[in-house]
């Protein structure tokens, strides 16, 4: 088989693990459409009934988390880290729900279908009994109940604790069962990646129960999947087995809810279609680009509960909302650090992330510790280039023979190939099919490092080099420096590269792949391209090492002759003769 055809097949495996990786949005294609939202469960009283809003506020490690009456959820929450988590110099608020029955942190002890419940309405109006800074305490009565929520900062980074006591006060039996959900909202256009690149607010719904994790896109709540048995008369898709945590999770940020104390609970997720009905109908819904998007809900539902006269039932649950930093979010519990998607190679690339953490602590820099982690990678992986390094300075002294047999069997593809298989037999240069399995066998790792990358929150706002032309390692540079140099880079390597059979196609790869690369970098963030090139030029390096000493080992490639087998003479001079005779090459030395 030809190099050249090696490559493209090469390349289309490439493109097809891509694909299977990334999935659509490797090409900028954000959410697909999912069921509509027809089911708002707002029961609630009517507003000229209400009472005023109260607001408070929590300060707690790194975050400040302001919580409303009015539903007893979380209206914001705010990263507190100066420059590392803001944007246009405001702290992220990690709220983006604006529906006061979307928030997180809501709790709902309604049952569905049931004419005698603990509490009148599904979003209840709560009295702010205490505040301290450090905590809320929210009160509900009325004459059959007294709901009583507390929300107290852990000394944790990003962590809430919510406690909540349902008593009832009434003189019969009553029935509850209590939710508590965490929410994101985003618009279609906000999910929408670029060539190469998932959007950071690409956002999907996580399920981790005693039998699986979950992790769930737009695609698993298309219309025709509310009817799978997964599905609860609710619309929640459940998942298999007792929860151990559910999360709403973007590519940098996570909202994650955790069963601290209290009757086992299920682990449900939802994604929600929603848009401005009242500018747009459902057929045209897809105009609505300022405001079309889903709403990803997780929530933990428990089981129903049955209350006695002046019984009470106490929950406990544990919300994080913050980064994915993966110290802070093994603190919080077991198995947390699951919401960061490292993809196909997880395993790999959680042990490349350690070990990226290791060399920032050592040099106290992540854009030199992502640099010297390509180089360990890169040294790891040389046995398994070597062979092929070996096979392309071979065939590169081997270019006068080879561009010799391209010009006597230019009409005959068949008999060239022949005779280049006997003249790289000869010269022991590796078949180029065989010389491709070192590099598939680098390939998991070199994905699982893309991934690692890509994920990565220790890289998000972090400068490196000069803030102007690389201000963040999670975003693309500045002023196309990168890929003007990995471009530039790539080209010199393919200089490099053994010469093909075909000119022609020889020429396009030294100029496509470049191409591909550069266009690439246009959106990929800073960090990857640090990679990138580090991988390019330590590749350069040791094919230019490799091939002067073979050069010195050999002093020079001994010059072939190429015959062609003499043509038997048949009386007729314009009937043409075979070039090879039984079909192999005469090469002699």
């Amino acid at each position: 088989m030809e190099r050249g055809k090696i490559v493209q097949w090469v390349l289309i495996g490439i493109a097809a693990i891509l694909f299977w990786q990334f999935g659509g949005n490797l090409f900028g294609k954000g959410n697909e459409d999912v069921q509509p939202n027809t089911f708002y469960d707002a029961d609630r009283l009517p507003d000229d009934k209400r009472q005023p809003e109260q607001i408070c506020t929590i300060n707690g490690p790194r975050f400040e988390a302001e919580l409303s009456s009015r539903g007893g959820s979380l209206r914001h929450l705010r990263l507190t880290d100066e420059g590392k988590y803001s944007k246009a110099g405001k702290p992220i608020d990690l709220v983006t729900t604006s529906q006061e029955w979307r928030q997180p942190l809501r709790t709902d002890v309604r049952l569905p279908g049931v004419a005698k419940q603990q509490t009148p309405y599904d979003n209840l109006d709560w009295t702010l009994a205490a505040q301290d800074g450090k905590s809320c305490t929210f009160v509900y009565e009325d004459a059959t109940s007294k709901l009583t929520k507390v929300v107290r900062e852990t000394g944790n980074p990003f962590e809430l604790e919510m406690t909540l006591e349902v008593k009832n006060l009434s003189a019969e039996p009553l029935k509850h069962r209590l939710t508590v959900e965490q929410t994101s909202w985003r618009t279609t256009e906000e999910t929408k990646g670029s060539l190469g690149r998932i959007s950071e607010q690409m956002t999907d719904v996580l399920a981790a129960t005693t039998e699986k994790v979950e992790r769930l896109h737009a695609d698993a709540f298309e219309p025709k999947d509310f009817k799978d048995k997964e599905f609860t008369n609710e619309l929640w898709r459940r998942s298999p087995g007792a929860a151990k945590w559910v999360a709403v999770s973007s590519v940098y940020f996570t909202k994650a809810a955790i069963p601290v104390e209290g009757p086992a609970a299920f682990a449900e997720t939802q994604i929600e279609e929603d848009w401005n009905r009242a500018k747009y109908n459902a057929a045209d819904r897809e105009k609505d680009k300022d405001t079309h998007g889903h709403v990803y809900r997780a929530r933990l539902a428990y089981p129903e509960v049955e209350l006695a006269p002046q019984a009470t039932q106490t929950y406990k649950v544990l919300s994080f909302t913050g980064p994915k930093e993966r110290e802070v979010l093994a603190a919080a519990g077991p198995g947390i650090t699951e919401v960061i998607d490292l993809g196909t190679f997880s395993p790999i690339a959680k042990v490349l992330v350690g070990y990226l953490k290791i060399l920032h602590k050592a040099v106290g820099s992540w854009g030199w510790a992502i640099a010297l982690l390509t180089i360990t990678v890169r040294t790891l992986l040389f046995p398994l280039s070597i062979s092929q390094i070996k096979s392309s300075a071979a065939m590169r002294r081997l270019k006068p023979e080879m561009d010799e047999l391209n010009t006597r069997y230019k009409d005959d593809p068949a008999q060239r190939g022949l005779a280049l298989q006997e003249l790289w037999r000869k010269h022991g240069v590796t078949n180029p099919v065989l010389g491709c399995i070192p590099m598939l066998l680098q390939m998991p790792v070199w994905f699982a490092l893309y991934q690692a990358l890509q994920t990565a929150v220790e890289l998000y706002h972090v400068p490196f080099l000069s803030a102007r032309i690389i201000p963040d390692l999670s975003d693309k540079g500045e002023y196309f420096v990168i890929p003007a140099i990995l471009g530039a880079s790539s080209f010199f390597q393919q200089k490099l590269m053994p010469p093909q059979s075909d000119p022609m196609q020889q020429k396009m790869m030294q100029y496509m792949l470049p191409g591909i690369f550069v266009v690439m970098m246009l959106y990929l963030p800073a960090g990857l391209g640090v990679y990138m090139l580090t991988n390019t030029w330590l590749g350069i390096a040791q094919q230019v090492a490799v091939e002067r000493y073979l050069s010195r080992k050999t002093q020079g490639s001994a010059g072939i002759e190429v015959r062609e087998k003499p043509a038997k003479s048949s009386g007729d001079e314009t009937k043409s003769a075979p070039a090879l005779g039984k079909g192999k090459a005469r090469v002699r030395g």
